[in-house]
């Protein structure tokens, strides 16, 4: 399963639809670089969280920069391995 397109899917689902939407493009960007305020950045941990099977007070404590890094964080603590990026959109939609 692609981890990037994953992620932008979750993006696309945590930010509001008239927001401008900025996706990663490769495992070593910046989170900071991809436009998500508080709330989007809240949403999003509460999607992987769910996809991942990571409970929410371990997905507060999430310290990533980059995209690596919040790979690396889900794959260390996740109870669930997600296989198909569409499945997992729809689960959580």
């Amino acid at each position: 399963m692609n981890f990037i397109e994953l992620l932008n899917g979750v993006i696309q689902l945590a930010k509001p639809a008239s927001a401008e939407q900025s996706y990663a493009k490769s495992m070593d960007d910046q989170l900071a670089d991809l436009q998500l305020d508080s709330l989007d950045t809240i949403m999003l941990a509460m999607y992987l969280g769910e996809i991942y099977g990571i409970d929410e007070d371990t997905m507060r404590n999430m310290e990533a920069t980059t995209v690596a890094d919040l790979q690396a964080f889900l794959d260390v603590h996740k109870t669930r391995t997600p296989t198909d990026v569409e499945a997992e959109l729809a689960r959580v939609k």
